[in-house]
This record gives structure tokens, sequence and C-alpha cells, in this order.
């Protein structure tokens, strides 16, 4: 058995299985709901924060709470990622640098975006920030997945109504970590799984 970058590998019936542990993603509204979510189990926690989120009348993070939430899920091996993803207007584009670079100062893991000018200037003033391509970018096709791979991001949360088989189609031509948000009446509100 190999293990590489968390991936475990087995040869079954003549044929490489590569096996990964989903990611439990799971939206925290607060600062108290963040805690809730790690304390429960998830692997990682998405926020918005109080700029370039398209939840912008929620109860959205300061970079201070930032901050905190990112200690307290750190201490328990759990990530935070950002969602930056609104399509910037004129009047958004000041201020951009320095609220990224606030983000990766504060320790978040990575941004969740869906507006090029935001991958394009994270890449540029926070490139300690992993970049994830949100869904509201409806990627349904190995096609497009493979072009924002090519773009360098390291995550695509794929469109809602894509299947279990057209991911298992994407996986097979794109090797990128692909998020898929689960439905349900179990857990409100929705967790995500990566594979």
């Amino acid at each position: 058995m190999l293990l590489k970058n968390d991936r475990i590998s087995e040869i079954i019936d003549g044929k490489r299985v590569i096996v990964k542990k989903p990611e439990l993603l799971a939206p925290a509204g607060n600062l108290e709901k963040l805690k809730i979510a790690v304390h429960y189990g998830a692997d990682a926690v998405f926020i918005g924060g109080q700029e370039y989120s398209l939840r912008a009348n929620a109860d959205n993070f300061t970079i201070e709470e930032i901050r905190e939430g990112v200690e307290f899920a750190n201490r328990y091996g759990a990530k935070v990622y950002v969602t930056a993803n609104i399509y910037a207007h004129n009047e958004n584009i000041p201020g951009l640098d320095d609220y990224l670079r606030a983000l990766e100062d504060a320790g978040v893991c990575g941004i969740i975006v869906a507006d090029p000018l935001i991958i394009e200037t994270a890449r540029r003033v926070a490139p300690k920030l992993e970049v994830h391509l949100s869904t509201q970018q409806s990627l349904t096709n190995w096609k497009a997945v493979q072009f924002w791979k090519e773009e360098g991001l390291e995550r695509v949360v794929l469109a809602r109504e894509v299947g279990a088989e057209e991911i298992r189609q994407i996986k097979e031509k794109v090797d990128i970590e692909i998020e898929r948000s689960s439905m349900g009446r179990c857990v409100p509100p929705t967790p995500a799984a990566v594979y």
C-alpha cells in the first residue's frame, strides 16, 4: 500500500483504485456556528466575510472574527475557507488587495470565488490562499473543469444538478478536487463533500 498526499492507493483486481476520505465542509454563518460545526466533526467550514460575499445581508464575519475562527478551527485540525464569491463591479476593486491580504494574514486556508478578477488578484497579492471555484460558475462538464485547473485552481464546486455519474466522468478526465453540495432534511444547512 502506498500513501501519497492523503490518498491511499491499492491494487484491486488488477486496477488501481484511489480512495480519498471526503472532506466534510460545513457552512458557518457566525462564530458560534463555526465552533459548533468544528466541535461536531466538520473537517472544514466556509464562512462569509463582510466584504466580497454574495450573502451581503447575512451575519458575516469581521476580519477579527475570521482570525478567531481560524485559531479555533486550527486547534481542532479543521480548515476555514472564506467566500469571496461576488462578481465584482468597479466599486468593488479598491480594497480587494488589502482584503485578500488580511484573509491570508488571518490564516484562512483558502477562498471560494466566482470572478476571474478575484482569482487573479488572490494569486498576485495573497499567494498562500488556496483558490476554489464557486458553484456560481455552474460547472457541469469536464472541459470547463479542465479549463479552471489549467488556470491553477485547486478545487471546483460543481453545479448542484451534476449527478454522481457525471462527477465520476469528470474525475476520470481531470485530476482536481471536486466539491459537491449535498441537500437533505437531516442537517440544515447543507454540508458539502470534497472528492
